[in-house]
């Protein structure tokens, strides 16, 4: 009788463990994070007329922080700075910077406890200006449109996180590209 009281005593708390542990995982991985990315940009600038050239290619970097609602759905605000595009034309140059406040809803597919699968997609509210020669009163603006990314995570322990993100954002006539690697920390 004794041994069978033991065996009770041991397999039962391993069982609940057992039954208990994917409600546990899925519980650490909700929570507030923050980040912070840099990579490389591309502005793709609508010059609307013949005789410019646009260089588009730069450094930027953003920050963000968000909750993570469940394992596979969350929230997130950011800051980008997009750099800024060297124009050339008639009559001159000119420098376009971009600069934006994000808000989007995010996607993961954990593939193992260490590495995920990345998507996002929501509203970017940016605001660009120029300065040079050859800027139009048009040249500075601001709007809200569309914007969507993807990307990988490598969770180095519970708190530390390394991710590699592609992210697109349009407008009416531009777009601009940010391929980043980053890090994140989960509260």
């Amino acid at each position: 009788m004794n041994r069978m009281k033991t065996a009770f005593a041991i397999v039962l708390p391993a069982a609940c463990m057992a039954i208990s542990a994917p409600a546990i995982a899925q519980q650490s991985d909700v929570g507030w994070y923050v980040g912070g990315s840099y990579g490389m940009t591309n502005i793709d600038v609508d010059t609307g007329g013949p005789g410019f050239s646009v260089d588009g290619d730069d450094s930027g970097f953003k920050i963000y922080g968000g909750f993570q609602f469940t394992k596979h759905w969350g929230a997130e605000v950011g800051y980008l700075d997009a750099g800024k595009a060297s124009i050339t034309g008639p009559g001159g140059s000119a420098n376009l910077s971009v600069t934006a406040l994000t808000f989007a809803g995010t996607g993961t597919l954990p593939l193992s406890e260490k590495f995920s699968l990345l998507g996002k997609v929501g509203l970017w509210m940016w605001d660009t200006g120029c300065s040079g020669a050859i800027c139009v009163s048009s040249a500075s603006d601001s709007d809200t449109d569309l914007f969507y990314g993807i990307g990988a995570r490598y969770n180095i322990n519970k708190n530390w996180g390394v991710q590699v993100e592609y992210e697109q954002y349009e407008t009416s006539a531009d777009s601009v590209t940010l391929t980043s690697i980053g890090v994140r920390y989960k509260f």
